[in-house]
C-alpha cells in the first residue's frame, strides 16, 4: 500500500529526554534582571527552581505571558521573607515550541522524584499560590508561608520622606511590595482607597524605612479599631473588633502599638 501513518509520541520522547537536556544546562541566579536577559518575550515551557543547588520546584507556562512574568512571580515569592535569602535561589529554563495534551509538569516532577529520590518540596506547598481573597483570611496557611513567612523589618526604599496624603503612601506601599497587602475601602476601589486615607495626611521621617515602621505611621493616622495584621503571607489592615485573631497569625499592630 501507499498510504501509511505515523505519529510521535511526544510524551515518552518528553520523558527521555527532558530531563536530560536540563541536567546539561548551568543554574543562573533568579534575578529580574537575569529572566529578562535569559528568557525572550513570550517563550513558552519548563523550568526548575533551585535553593542552594537543591532543586526545589517544577514549573511550567503554556500562557501567552510566557516565562518572564512566571519567574517574577516566584522572585516576589522569595523576597522580604524570613528564613530564605533570595540570593540563594537559581534556575532553569527550557524553551519548548510544540506542547501535547500531557501533564508536562507533572511527568518532570515524577522523572525527578525518581532520579533524586525525593519530590521538589515546593510543589503542592502553596508556593506562587494567588491572592486567597479577603473572604479566604480564616483559612489555614499555606506550608511555604509558615516556613518562609513574611518579613515586614525588611527596608522599603520608595516611600518618600516628607508629608504625603495617607492614601499615596499606602498606595505606594501596596504597588512596591512583593508580597500581599490589603486594606479596607468601604466598597471603593482599591486604588481609592478608605475616604480617612484621602482625607489625613502622614509625614514621614528622614532615614531607613520599614514596612513595620510605614503601617505604625498608617495607623496613627487613623482612628482606634484598625489594626494592622501580619499573616504569614500578606499583611492587611483593617477595621478589626476586639478579640479577632486569624489562623497562623504572626502579630499585630495597632493604634497603640
Amino acid at each position: 500500500m501507499s498510504y501509511a501513518e505515523f505519529e510521535l509520541d511526544i510524551p515518552a520522547v518528553m520523558r527521555a529526554e527532558l530531563p536530560k537536556y536540563f541536567d546539561a544546562l548551568p543554574e543562573t541566579l533568579l534575578t529580574e534582571e537575569n529572566v529578562r536577559n535569559a528568557i525572550p518575550d513570550g517563550a513558552q515551557g519548563a523550568y526548575l527552581l533551585f535553593l542552594k543547588g537543591t532543586l526545589v520546584y517544577i514549573g511550567k507556562t503554556d500562557s501567552k505571558a510566557g516565562f518572564r512574568n512566571r519567574l517574577i512571580r516566584h522572585l516576589n515569592f522569595v523576597r522580604h521573607r524570613r528564613n530564605i535569602d533570595p540570593c540563594d535561589i537559581t534556575f532553569k529554563a527550557v524553551r519548548i515550541f510544540v506542547f501535547s495534551n500531557f501533564d508536562l509538569e507533572a511527568m518532570l516532577i515524577e522523572e525527578y522524584t525518581k532520579q533524586r529520590e525525593a519530590r521538589p518540596v515546593w510543589n503542592y506547598s502553596g508556593f506562587g499560590s494567588n491572592d486567597p481573597g479577603r473572604r479566604r483570611e480564616g483559612q489555614d496557611p499555606a506550608v511555604y508561608d509558615l516556613e518562609y513567612p513574611v518579613d515586614i523589618d525588611k527596608e522599603v526604599p520608595f516611600i518618600d520622606p516628607g508629608e504625603h496624603k495617607l492614601l499615596t503612601a499606602v498606595l505606594v506601599l501596596k504597588n512596591n511590595l512583593p508580597y500581599i497587602f490589603r486594606y479596607h475601602t468601604d466598597g471603593a476601589h482599591w486604588s481609592k482607597g478608605h475616604e480617612l486615607m484621602r482625607e489625613v495626611t502622614i509625614v514621614v521621617p528622614e532615614g531607613p524605612m520599614t514596612t513595620r515602621k510605614a503601617l505604625k505611621l498608617f495607623l496613627g493616622a487613623l482612628p482606634d479599631g484598625w489594626r494592622a495584621t501580619v499573616l504569614p503571607n500578606r499583611v492587611i489592615l483593617y477595621p478589626e473588633k476586639d478579640g479577632v485573631s486569624y489562623p497562623g497569625q504572626v502579630e499585630a499592630l495597632s493604634t497603640s502599638a
